[in-house]
């Protein structure tokens, strides 16, 4: 395939995206230019095997093997051509992460410089490997990385500053974002991406982030809000108040726990147990099998929202709930997550009446922010990607 058949013009670049996630390793090549909307020129996902039983240095293994297996046809699409970044973006469990607010003060005002806040900075990550995330990482034979640090938010004497340096202040408040990753995580995909890839620099962030700071830009009016991940093994769900990702929760429940209820409720194969989801949920079921598979879903469904509810709870004795959730799903399965957040008991965590206010961050709604070059190229969570890694090389192309 001649994606590249022209070189670029002035401002544009090609860059290459990896999306890894718990049940599918999708990749993007993509032309970015300052001041237009990114395009996505190619995209692939490919499915990491299911397991019946989940065992995590097995289904590591086969995560790194999806992953080159989607590198071998990212390679063969593009045609050798050379790409000036490389965006790798992990989604649960494959890290872990924790937004530190680090206030700091005086009784007279100082000048806030680069150095100092880095400083600062650098002693957070200090802490946070300090911290009890790092306990098992430390007990085992490989220890974890700092996969990214981001400096969220900057508050001068309590007001929100973007560019604080040459400024000076008594009172300095950070929020800062950190995520890590196993070693041995880390040092697997980088090598993978060596075994393929020549690039001057890949960048490595979590999907919570990349979701934040995206909903962030494009809904400048939401500054509090809930945002969902649900993919096929897990479920993230991350809090933002006032312009800050506070903190992230993850249960161990996703598509991929429906398809489980089917195979043992219906005593079926993963692929019997795939199609009759499929059908049923594009509503082509027999009236027989829909209402044995309506059964069947709605106890593990309740099972996720029991689950989703607890996470709000653990959310909720520290912080105000937010009644907006933003939240990214496989197409098939959105609408029926959506039900099942609208049926959560909403009331139990404000005193406001109604229900959760769910916006879908799907295909239609991201069509507004970028192109795409092919309909088949559409994927809501490369999207959000692109969206993510086009403000940084624009930033960065400055």
């Amino acid at each position: 395939m001649a994606l590249f058949h022209r070189k670029s013009k002035s401002g544009q670049h090609f860059i290459i995206i990896f999306d890894i996630g718990s049940s599918s390793i999708g990749g993007a090549f993509a032309r970015v230019d300052s001041g237009h909307a990114p395009e996505v020129i190619f995209s692939i996902r490919h499915s990491i095997p299911f397991q019946e039983k989940l065992n995590f240095e097995r289904f590591l293994k086969s995560m790194i093997s999806t992953l080159e297996e989607m590198f071998l046809t990212l390679q063969k699409a593009g045609g050798g051509i050379h790409v000036d970044q490389a965006f790798c973006i992990l989604a649960s469990p494959w890290y872990a992460s924790q937004t530190r607010l680090v206030h700091y003060n005086e009784a007279a005002p100082f000048l806030i410089t680069e150095r100092g806040l880095g400083k600062l900075i650098q002693k957070e990550i200090a802490l946070f490997r300090d911290s009890k995330l790092f306990e098992n990482a430390k007990n085992s034979s490989t220890s974890p990385e700092i996969m990214e640090s981001k400096n969220i938010q900057v508050k001068l004497n309590g007001y929100e500053v973007v560019n604080p340096y040459g400024k000076r202040a008594s009172e300095l408040e950070v929020a800062l974002y950190i995520s890590m990753i196993p070693a041995n995580i880390f040092s697997s995909i980088n090598q993978s991406i060596i075994k393929f890839w020549h690039v001057p620099m890949v960048h490595y962030s979590s999907f919570s982030f990349t979701a934040f700071d995206t909903i962030r830009d494009i809904f400048a009016d939401e500054s509090s809000f809930l945002f969902m991940d649900i993919s096929g093994e897990v479920t993230d769900i991350s809090l933002a108040s006032d312009n800050v990702l506070l903190e992230s929760i993850s249960f161990p429940a996703g598509k991929n726990m429906l398809i489980r209820s089917l195979m043992k409720g219906m005593h079926s194969t993963i692929t019997v147990a795939s199609s009759e989801l499929k059908l049923y949920l594009e509503g082509k079921s027999t009236r027989d099998h829909a209402k044995q598979i309506e059964e069947i879903l709605n106890e593990e469904t309740s099972q996720w929202k029991i689950l989703f509810e607890d996470a709000l709870t653990q959310f909720a004795s520290e912080f105000p709930i937010p009644r907006t959730i933003f939240y990214t799903a496989d197409d098939d399965v959105t609408k029926w997550f959506e039900t099942a957040i609208h049926e959560a008991n909403f009331s139990r965590f404000t005193k406001e009446d109604g229900q959760f206010v769910a916006r879908s961050l799907g295909n239609a709604f991201l069509s507004k922010f970028i192109q795409v070059l092919e309909p088949d190229f559409q994927d809501p969570f490369l999207a959000i990607e692109t969206i993510f890694a086009n403000k940084l090389t624009s930033l960065s192309t400055k």
